[in-house]
């Protein structure tokens, strides 16, 4: 046996109360099982730990001593959910600074400068932030985030349509000595060589995510930028340039459909040769569904094996070309879906209006910045977590599953997404393995003889 990922000692020391010595085992429903040429993977989605075992080990699975003391064999009648639960629950206990807010989302403008048919913003209005609301703003987060590390994110709409928000909030936080970094999601337009500079040297803009829909003629007709002049393509291409050279890192977003999976492999190549060797940036594929994430249920299974195929593929030559990272086991322990059931963020709307998701911008709200007090009723209710469906009983992925009531893009569960959920858990496991032994793992005697005894 061979330990290729460790345990999250933190988990294990949880679980104590539930331990038994004697017991009658069974393997956990949170295992996921892989077979390799080398032997068997086997990885707990529960305590992060993987291991490799020979197929004889894996034969004789549930009376390995080592395997029932890491809760990879667990007692035929226990209830995994309330382990499972339990250890979400003391972990969020122990977070000292959750009720201390320190991400905030800024629309500097809900007004855009593309037109993307699939944008969830489309029939809103367009309104920009004020110098007074970016103040009020700047002053608002300086008086609540008691002094900690503040993340800012720039979002809009086009956020850079309206710099000058950016500069009031950055400006006022430099001046009250409150250590910050942005993020910013933007289409990358209206860069220039002073906005970079600006960027790095007053917004300290660390990382930003571009959303590339295709080639040249794709991504022109698709963003349809509302202007006549130049090449919208070639524009944001040097400019994603200008930011890598810069040292921001620059993530790129791929939105595939099937009107677009071909082209994004074009796209991937010529991304490849551009920018062969740049370590700051990053490119992932995403699913798009013009409609809202839950219609993805919508689609026949037939129409998922076709999408399914399309984005592997496209993974694949993302990592052939060294611009996405292989995804890998991580020994973080999820305790929420998104910036909204974390509890450290909100979002400041144009008008100084507080809210909790980034997909609302004229409604939802929770507060403004102009009164103390967040509505705690709204804030329970976007928190609150969807109704467990019969599926979760058995679902291997359960650890790793969040879903929220009222969010469209995670409230429902469908086949398809467990499917999908199984087979890129299984990739990470195989990931994980190569790293393994690229970084020295050998399949002799290289881990501790107490291992090797103990099976």
């Amino acid at each position: 046996m061979k330990v290729i990922s460790p345990v999250n000692e933190g988990v294990l020391t949880i679980l104590k109360r539930f331990l038994k010595t004697e017991f009658r085992g069974r393997l956990s429903k949170y295992c996921v099982a892989e077979k390799t040429e080398d032997g068997v993977l086997l990885f707990n989605l529960m305590t992060r730990e993987m291991v490799l075992l020979s197929e004889e080990e894996y034969s004789r699975v549930t009376q390995l001593d080592y395997l029932r003391q890491r809760w990879f064999v667990v007692p035929e009648g226990l209830d995994e959910q309330e382990c499972m639960d339990f250890v979400r629950l003391v972990l969020r206990a122990r977070d000292k600074e959750k009720d201390i807010i320190t991400g905030y989302t800024i629309f500097t403008t809900t007004d855009c400068n593309a037109r993307c048919f699939y944008c969830f913003e489309l029939g809103r209005s367009r309104v920009p932030m004020s110098a007074e609301v970016a103040q009020k703003a700047a002053d608002y987060i300086v008086d609540h985030c008691q002094g900690k590390k503040v993340r800012m994110t720039w979002f809009g709409g086009e956020p850079l349509m309206n710099p000058e928000a950016i500069d009031i909030i950055c400006d006022t936080l430099h001046q009250a000595k409150v250590e910050f970094t942005s993020f910013m999601y933007t289409n990358g337009y209206l860069f220039n060589d002073a906005m970079v500079e600006k960027a790095v040297t007053r917004w300290n803009l660390k990382r930003l995510q571009i959303t590339l829909d295709g080639t040249e003629s794709v991504y022109n007709h698709v963003k349809a930028y509302i202007y006549r002049e130049g090449n919208p393509y070639q524009i944001v291409q040097d400019n994603i340039r200008r930011l890598v050279d810069r040292s921001i890192k620059v993530i790129i977003r791929l939105n595939m459909d099937m009107h677009n999976a071909q082209d994004l492999l074009a796209l991937v190549d010529e991304m490849s040769q551009r920018f062969a060797g740049q370590k700051n940036l990053s490119i992932y594929a995403y699913h798009l569904f013009k409609e809202g994430t839950t219609n993805a249920e919508l689609h026949t299974d037939e129409e998922w094996r076709e999408r399914v195929q399309a984005m592997h593929k496209l993974r694949e030559r993302l990592e052939a070309g060294g611009l996405m990272r292989p995804s890998e086991i991580s020994q973080k322990i999820r305790l929420n879906f998104c910036k909204v059931d974390a509890g450290k963020d909100i979002t400041i709307l144009p008008d100084g209006s507080i809210g909790l998701c980034d997909h609302f911008s004229e409604s939802e709200f929770i507060g403004h910045i102009d009164r103390e007090g967040l509505d705690a009723e709204t804030m329970a209710r976007w928190r609150r977590p969807a109704a467990e469906i019969p599926e979760c009983a058995d679902c291997f992925y359960y650890p790793e599953c969040f879903r929220l009531e009222n969010c469209t893009s995670s409230s429902r569960c469908y086949p398809m997404y467990r499917q999908m959920k199984q087979e890129t858990t299984v990739q990470k496991m195989h990931n994980t393995y190569q790293k393994w032994l690229k970084a020295g793992g050998q399949l002799s005697q290289q881990d501790t003889d107490d291992l090797a005894e103990e099976c």
